[in-house]
């Protein structure tokens, strides 16, 4: 073969853009699953708290069945007032936005509360990159998240 000639020249070139198509392909996205899961609430002490324990904290604990269960604490609430998290899965990304679900009653006292809830959609054995956006209280944070068995993790939120 004659690497002066243009056959080798337009060969090589199709190789380069077949290699180059190759590797700027787009990884095939699965579809999303959206679920939405009510906040289980517990109103805490009415006594002045520490900052410690107002802190906005996001924790997560990996169960043994391959569920999550993910509490959260250091939000102000009216009586009545529930939270919803609304989580959606793209293939290794999940996004929880914590909303205001439903009132029970109007005009009620504001106080300190903490949550918590138990996900089952977070694969098992997988890394997974989460967002959790509080529209609630303005905070989010980003991290990620291994599903095994004892797994446990904390954040903070953050404005």
């Amino acid at each position: 073969m004659d690497f002066t000639s243009i056959e080798f020249y337009t060969i090589a070139f199709c190789v380069a853009m077949v290699l180059v198509g190759f590797f700027l392909k787009q990884k095939r996205i699965n579809p999303a699953s959206s679920t939405i899961n009510s906040l289980e609430l517990e109103k805490l002490d009415d006594e002045p708290s520490t900052e410690s324990d107002s802190a906005s904290l996001i924790k997560l604990k990996a169960n043994d069945d391959g569920t999550v269960t993910l509490e959260r604490t250091g939000f102000q609430l009216v009586d009545g007032e529930t939270i919803n998290l609304i989580t959606t899965l793209v293939d290794d990304k999940l996004t929880i936005e914590e909303k205001k679900g439903k009132v029970s009653a109007l005009g009620g006292k504001e106080g300190q509360y903490s949550g918590h809830v138990t996900l089952s959609c977070f694969p098992v054995q997988s890394k997974v990159y989460i967002r959790y956006d509080s529209s609630v209280t303005g905070q989010w944070c980003k991290f990620s998240f291994k599903n095994t068995p004892r797994n446990k993790a904390e954040h903070e939120l953050r404005y």
